[in-house]
């Protein structure tokens, strides 16, 4: 067992422990839910509902189950209601395809991660909850009520969420998790819906809960809907992508490279998730507009004349122009757009655009082309810091220290070697 699968099994089991004493402290102080089979019910969905979460960041899976449980929550009353959700959520930790692949670990850390979660919600939420039976003008206190807990089931969530996936896997880069306001709001407006369900179902009776369910579902929808969305502008960039690097060999990597580069100079710079994820969707598309670049410019095996630098960006401007109309793309070719300006001399850019043309500065250098070999890592800090000017200092050395951090080494391993090379491309580009 290597030291990533001994500190994942003793995670797993931690976070197991913590959830299995959660629920026995429970059983200790609260009462089981009655009737059973409105638990059941209830229950079912939640699972459901759970098992059918959909990503809308980087591992990051939101599901509409807080309506579910806030529902229950107020059904089940003060007496019962955290044992009744913490139980509803210890059920939804073994996924089907667990027991397919046999795996132990994941439904582990489902299970701490999701009692612990619930728990916490549901104690936020028992002071709203009114201390005799529910009545119409306890709608008010129960949703304001609900959408609060909702808040407080959400921030342990995804902390919990991000430490797991942190410790679990290591070797993997987490993208900035962007827009999670929004979906701290579009839950906690779900845990508002599910106090109102809760006290429709003990004002009117089991005859409610189609509507219930069907409530339930359309809140999973809206969810399903945005990731669907989001699923689509990524493959949509993908396929610029995949486009381009079929086109120019050379840059076969270079956009993930530029996206990875300007990914951790912009943490270092502290950009928010938001910033973070149009800076790296623009250093996938930022040369995109090579699909217009005439094939004897885009494979000339020498270095491009003034003139035909010029006519290049020309070509590239254009599609930027084009893709600049598509309201999704707007952001992230404007960035790109303003890379650009800042190599054809312009002062007045962005710090995204400022970030990419150092990234993409620095993958140039360290990659060898059909004209010029890769110069060493440190040869490319110092021609770095020679344009401070151009990219800032704060860009340069948040980017140099990133990559020093890192202890990745890119480029040629010393002059000597860069010399060598060089010599062969130059004999490559006479023969041809």
């Amino acid at each position: 067992m290597n030291p990533n699968q001994r500190n994942g099994s003793i995670l797993a089991s931690t976070l197991a422990v913590l959830g299995a004493a959660t629920l026995v402290a429970l059983f200790l102080l609260q009462e089981l839910p009655e009737p059973i089979w409105v638990w059941v019910a209830f229950a079912a969905a939640f699972v459901g509902l759970e098992f059918s979460s959909v990503e809308v960041s980087d591992r990051l899976y939101v599901s509409g189950s807080r309506m579910a449980a806030f529902t229950a929550a107020v059904v089940f009353g003060r007496g019962s209601a955290v044992l009744a959700v913490a139980l509803m959520a210890a059920l939804a930790a073994l996924h089907p395809d667990d027991l397919r692949q046999r795996s132990w670990r994941r439904p582990a850390v489902n299970f701490g991660q999701l009692v612990l979660s619930a728990t916490a919600g549901i104690l936020v939420f028992i002071p709203f909850l009114p201390v005799d039976a529910v009545a119409a003008s306890d709608l008010p206190l129960l949703a304001v009520g609900a959408a609060l807990a909702a808040a407080a089931y959400d921030w342990v969530n995804f902390r919990l969420v991000r430490f797991i996936v942190r410790r679990l896997y290591p070797e993997r880069t987490l993208l900035p998790w962007s827009k999670l306001l929004a979906s701290h709001i579009a839950l906690g407006v779900l845990g508002a819906f599910g106090g109102i369900l809760g006290a429709a179902y003990v004002l009117v009776g089991p005859v409610i809960l189609p509507l219930i369910f069907v409530t339930f579902l359309v809140g999973q929808m809206g969810f399903r809907s945005y990731s669907q969305l989001r699923r689509a502008h990524e493959d949509t960039i993908g396929g610029f992508v995949k486009a381009v690097e079929a086109l120019d060999p050379y840059t076969r990597g270079h956009t993930e490279r530029v996206a990875g580069f300007a990914r951790v100079t912009a943490e270092r710079l502290g950009l928010d998730p938001e910033r973070l994820e149009r800076l790296r969707w623009a250093a996938l598309l930022h040369d995109v507009g090579k699909v217009a670049v005439p094939a004897r410019l885009l494979h000339k095996q020498d270095t491009l004349t003034d003139d035909e630098y010029r006519e290049t960006l020309g070509h590239m401007r254009a599609v930027e122009d084009l893709l600049a109309g598509v309201e999704f793309l707007s952001p992230m070719v404007g960035i790109a757009a303003a890379h650009h300006a800042l190599l054809d001399g312009s002062t007045e850019v962005s710090l995204e655009g400022r970030i990419l043309a150092a990234a993409d500065a620095f993958d140039a250098m360290t990659s060898t082309r059909s004209y010029r070999a890769a110069v060493p890592q440190p040869t490319a800090f110092d021609l770095l810091r020679s344009r401070r000017d151009v990219y800032g200092g704060d860009v340069v050395d948040a980017l140099i220290a990133a990559i020093e951090a890192s202890g990745e080494q890119y480029g040629s391993p010393d002059e000597e070697s860069a010399a060598a090379v060089e010599r062969l491309v130059r004999e490559r580009a006479i023969r041809a």
